[in-house]
């Protein structure tokens, strides 16, 4: 008869799961949810537009920021929300200014001023169009 060897019962020692210092285990439940865009300024106390283009705290500053610039491109894009055009999330909203960048050619630009200026005109520029569109639909060909 040939020897036989038989497995020898293992011990499973089980620890608990350790988590890096500083962080809390997420829970389903508990896991951070992105607001819907339109109560993101509610939510952070400032426009997504100040994140998307990195602003910081200088993002009203009259004589430096971008009150004015970064209120049209708010309005804009809530607009679009508001007529069902854009999905009311932070990722369309992304994408969306992802476009514009494109359309426009300023992706690469890292100049914020250069970002935010070029896309404030062409904003505007395409609220105009709309606000005429709007009006030939108002008031027909009478």
């Amino acid at each position: 008869m040939a020897d036989t060897v038989f497995r020898k019962k293992s011990e499973i020692t089980s620890q608990p799961e350790v988590s890096p210092e500083g962080k809390e285990p997420t829970r389903g439940s508990e896991a951070q949810e992105e607001v819907p865009y339109l109560d993101y300024e509610r939510e952070h106390n400032h426009p997504h537009s100040v994140d998307y283009f990195n602003l910081g705290d200088t993002w009203e500053d009259p004589e430096g920021g971008f009150p004015k610039e970064i209120s049209v491109i708010e309005e804009y894009l809530q607009d679009r929300i508001n007529k069902g055009e854009l999905a009311n999330s932070v990722n369309s909203v992304k994408e969306e200014l992802k476009r514009l960048e494109k359309i426009n050619n300023i992706s690469k630009e890292e100049r914020a001023v250069v970002k935010i200026g070029t896309l404030t005109a062409y904003v505007k520029f395409l609220m105009e169009t709309d606000k005429i569109k709007f009006n030939i639909r108002r008031y027909g060909n009478h």
